[in-house]
């Protein structure tokens, strides 16, 4: 039977959290070396404008538009070198196109480096939909991104929503689809945060299960 997947990307599949710390931590001492200490405070998941905005605080916002700049030179020129896929995700996407199942992607992640690395990788054949944060003039959240990708297509009505973070979980649950926690990722989610998880999955094999 067909089904329809949408998957996060960072901490989902791929791990770039080396170097999108190493950016970060980059970009902060050579501009707000005040802040370093905010470092061991970001979380891989939320938006670069989101995560700046937390980083620099109240005192230091007027930093942001060139700590962005800073940053993206940073971060886009490094991405291949250091981003690796997880264990088993060309191996699972390639299932699922055997099976034709629909595949889209929703992430935070900007246009330029998720593109750059899904080429890089062979992986554009895979995907029906890829929705990011800046895929749209106006910069969206995940459960807008699903809402659009459902929007093209309503089999997404009925798709699983593979994600690492408490924000992807309840973007699902916005969205009424089923939410799948790939807790190999970057974020925690516990009971008492009232997330409801279809399926825990350690690994991205997991998923063949489901077919």
């Amino acid at each position: 039977m067909t089904k329809s997947w949408i998957f996060d990307f960072d901490g989902t599949l791929v791990d770039s959290k080396e170097n999108i710390l190493e950016c970060y931590e980059y970009v902060t001492r050579k501009l707000v070396p005040e802040r370093i200490k905010f470092i061991k405070n970001i979380i891989i998941g939320p938006s670069l404008n989101e995560t700046v905005s937390n980083l620099l605080g109240r005192n230091y916002i007027q930093y942001k538009k060139e700590f962005i700049e800073m940053f993206v030179e940073k971060h886009d020129t490094n991405i291949i070198k250091n981003t690796k896929p997880y264990p088993h995700v060309n191996e699972i996407l390639e299932k699922l196109r055997k099976n034709n199942d629909l595949i889209a992607i929703a992430t935070n992640k900007r246009v330029k480096p998720t593109m750059k690395l899904i080429n890089h990788y062979g992986w554009s054949k895979y995907f029906k939909y890829i929705e990011c944060s800046d895929s749209k003039k106006k910069i969206r959240g995940k459960t807008e991104m699903i809402e659009d990708i459902i929007k093209k297509n309503k089999i997404f009505n009925e798709s699983f929503f593979v994600g690492d973070t408490i924000s992807d979980g309840l973007a699902a649950y916005e969205n009424k689809i089923k939410f799948i926690f790939a807790n190999y990722g970057y974020g925690k989610i516990n009971e008492q945060q009232n997330i409801y998880i279809y399926k825990n999955i350690c690994c991205i094999k997991k998923l063949s299960s489901l077919h």
